[in-house]
Order: C-alpha cells, then sequence, then structure tokens
C-alpha cells in the first residue's frame, strides 16, 4: 500500500518511480561500451498475441497426421522432456536422444532414454540429469514415439507441423523424421537468502544503475564506476515506486525459472530477454542506438512495460519498434553464448520499506 502523506523530510528525498527520476549515481567519466555485433532487421508485426511461450514441439505421426506435442524444459539439475498425446493416440514407447552432438542416424531403440507403456498412457515426462550437458547451450533432441491403439500404432517424431508440411532441424537422409535443436535454460548459482541493494537513476546505459551491497558471485555483465561493480538493469512492475539510492531487500531469480513468486511470474520474459540481447550487442537497424542517452533508455524501458505490465507503446514510437520486432523474432528465446538474459530482483514482502513495496527489477547477465 502506498500513503499520500510524506514528511517534510522524505519529501527532500528523492523518490525513483518507474515513471521518472533524477540520478544520484557516483559521477565518472568512464562510459560503459556496448559489444558491437550485427544483427538483421526482420519484418515485424503490430498485432500481438500472447504466446504463452513453452518451448513446445508437434509430435508428427505417420508423416502427416498431429498426434500430439512435446516440451523441453530444464532446472538446475534436470532436463525434462514431455510427451503430450491426442486422445486419440496413445503413447505405446517413447525413446528420446539429448546430446551436445546431433545423432548419426535416426535409430530409436539405440537412444539412450527409453520407456514401454502398458497400458498406454497419454502423458509421460523423463526427467534426464543434465550431466556433461552442462554448460553446453545448444543441445540436440530426437523424440520418437510408436503411437494409437494397439495393433494400429504409427512412429512419431517431434518436429514442426508446419500445416501439414513436416520439417526437422535435422534429418537421416531418406529416413523420414529427424530432431529439433533447443538451448538449456540458464540457472546460475544465486543466493538463496535475500540480498541488499541500492538502484540509482537513470543508469549509465540502462534504466537503473544496480549495485548491490555485499560482493556477489553472478554471471559476467557487470561493469565498474570509481572501482565499484554495477549492473544494467530496468523495471519490470510499472505500478511500484522505489527510492534512489536506498537500500531494499530482494531475493534473486532466473527469468526462467518457474518457481518465481506468483507476482513475479509472466509470460513474456523471453521476448524482454531477447530484447536485452539485442541491445546489449548494439546491433544493427534499431538497435543501434546510443545506449547512454536518457531518451533511448525510455524508449526501451516503454518496450519493457509493454511485456512486462501490458502499458501500450507510443504509435510509431521507437518503442512500439523495439516490441514488434521482439515478437517478430524473440518468442522462446534462450541465449547462448555472447548473448544476454535477466536475473530478477524479487522484493522482499516481509517488511515495508520507507512505506512503498518495491518495484521489481530485471539485470542483465551473460550465460
Amino acid at each position: 500500500m502506498r500513503y499520500a502523506v510524506l514528511t517534510a523530510i522524505m519529501a527532500a528525498i528523492l523518490c525513483a518511480s518507474c515513471s521518472g527520476g533524477s540520478s544520484q549515481q557516483p559521477s565518472s567519466e568512464q562510459v560503459s561500451e556496448l559489444i558491437s555485433k550485427g544483427a538483421p532487421v526482420r519484418e515485424s508485426s503490430s498485432i500481438y498475441v500472447d504466446p504463452q511461450a513453452d518451448w513446445t514441439w508437434d509430435l508428427i505421426a505417420g508423416q502427416n497426421q498431429l498426434a500430439g506435442t512435446v516440451s523441453v524444459s530444464n532446472d538446475q539439475n534436470n532436463l525434462y522432456v514431455s510427451y503430450s498425446m491426442d486422445p486419440a493416440w496413445p503413447l505405446q514407447e517413447a525413446h528420446v536422444y539429448v546430446g551436445a552432438d546431433q545423432p548419426s542416424k535416426g535409430a530409436p531403440g539405440q537412444f539412450p532414454y527409453k520407456q514401454e507403456f502398458d497400458p498406454a498412457v497419454l502423458d509421460y515426462t523423463f526427467e534426464i540429469p543434465l550431466g556433461e550437458l552442462e554448460g553446453k547451450s545448444l543441445i540436440y533432441l530426437a523424440t520418437h514415439a510408436t503411437a494409437g491403439a494397439s495393433g494400429n500404432t504409427e512412429t512419431a517424431w517431434g518436429g514442426y507441423w508446419n500445416d501439414g508440411s513436416p520439417s526437422w532441424d535435422f534429418g537421416w537422409g531418406k529416413k523420414w523424421g529427424g530432431g529439433f535443436t533447443t538451448r538449456v535454460m540458464p540457472f546460475p548459482e544465486l543466493p538463496t537468502e535475500p540480498v541488499s541493494y541500492r538502484g540509482f537513476h537513470f543508469g549509465q546505459m540502462s534504466y537503473w544503475n544496480i549495485r548491490f551491497n555485499t560482493a556477489l558471485s553472478l554471471p559476467p555483465g557487470s561493469f565498474e564506476i570509481n572501482g565499484q561493480e554495477y549492473w544494467a538493469g530496468w523495471c519490470i512492475d510499472k505500478h511500484h515506486s522505489m527510492f534512489t539510492n536506498r537500500d531494499y531487500l530482494v531475493t534473486l531469480y532466473s527469468s526462467y525459472d518457474q518457481t518465481i513468486p506468483a507476482f513475479g511470474q509472466k509470460d513474456n520474459y523471453d521476448l524482454i530477454n531477447w530484447m536485452l540481447t539485442q541491445r546489449r550487442n548494439n546491433g544493427s537497424g534499431i538497435w543501434n542506438q546510443n545506449w547512454n542517452s536518457n531518451a533511448i533508455k525510455t524508449e526501451f524501458q516503454n518496450a519493457v512495460w509493454y511485456f512486462s505490465d501490458g502499458i501500450d507503446t507510443t504509435p510509431g514510437s521507437l518503442a512500439e519498434s523495439f516490441v514488434n520486432e521482439a515478437i517478430a523474432n524473440g518468442e522462446n528465446f534462450i541465449p547462448g553464448p555472447g548473448e544476454f538474459y535477466g536475473i530478477i530482483l524479487y522484493p522482499d514482502t516481509s517488511t515495508n520499506n520507507n512505506q512503498v513495496r518495491a518495484q521489481m527489477n530485471i539485470i542483465e547477465v551473460d550465460p
């Protein structure tokens, strides 16, 4: 709850909300440079439907029938490969290949993970230890099934239905079917207890400069100002404020972590993460900006709020262009080497920090 009455002393303190504020960060002649990597500009659409991103592929039976889906996700320890079958296509057998290299041939009997079902089932999940995949961003999967009623079954492979014109990321010559590629979602080792931080608005190359009050071991992505470590940060909670240069307690979560409390769960972190990568790598087209400009930071922040809070962007604005590019290209984004994603700063709700529930922020890191 926000209180309308502040004392004269508190009125003198600068309060930076998601709608604005001025910087109290330490001055420095150092200007953090963004990596320069070209990125193609693609056609975008202004029409957006929430993708409910779930990293799901189609399960195609007999080369031309849609039998179900295969979804892939992971946490810190395991990869989860989940079959979900159409009731007309119960699952009799399932075989999974997962590895850092593409399998040389489609021989499901030789795949390392397999299961038979009697009676047939409609849902099943393989829980596969990340093991040697840990630290491997790109992974290859082949998901095979024997599906259908007993005595009337078909072979099925996970891939892309494409309205009846199936395709796969890789195949095996004349043998139909194949597999697909994805990336391991980043789950870095993060503190399990709340940590204290301060935000400074505007940041040097972002909406907030984020500084933790104790040294933390986090993924790369930080920069220094006057010998102190800072992180580029953005607001993902338009409806709450926070004081600049004031201590707040937060718990850190990967933006791919499904265990974040309900208030922090959003469907569009993949699109926000895609935008973080484009702007942090300072690519071509609309991403080739002066990210030290407060006006540009504000446009990007407005694009973030579109995905985090459903706040419409101004028609014809740079923020709208950022949004359109993310919609066209960012669905189901998982970062690879040299790309970026967000660590969420989830505010502590057990205390009343200066009568303001601190806003939720996100910082940029490199997996």
